[in-house]
């Protein structure tokens, strides 16, 4: 959206771009190429907020038992149903 102002004989024109709000999800204007991701309610909220931590720690994947369970339970699946008789769709 382009709003066109006149000043003095001089026309300064102002440019701004349609953004939802990343937190609420509401809509709202913000001057073109700015870099606000919140509206200005959430904004606030989120200053209010301590900072956040830049570490991260990697996830890990359960060994042993867990897995060894999760196989026999797909087999026992498997074996227990006739799937040409079962009727679903594929």
């Amino acid at each position: 959206m382009n709003t066109n102002a006149i000043v003095g004989g001089a026309t300064n024109e102002l440019s701004f771009e349609l953004k939802y709000c990343e937190r609420c999800g509401g809509l709202w204007l913000r001057p073109m190429g700015g870099g606000q991701i919140y509206c200005v309610d959430c904004g606030r909220a989120m200053a209010e907020l301590p900072p956040g931590t830049k570490e991260r720690k990697s996830a890990r994947v359960p060994a042993g038992r867990h897995s060894r369970a999760k196989n026999t339970e797909v087999r026992d699946w498997e074996d227990g149903i006739d799937v040409e008789c079962s009727g679903g769709v594929a």
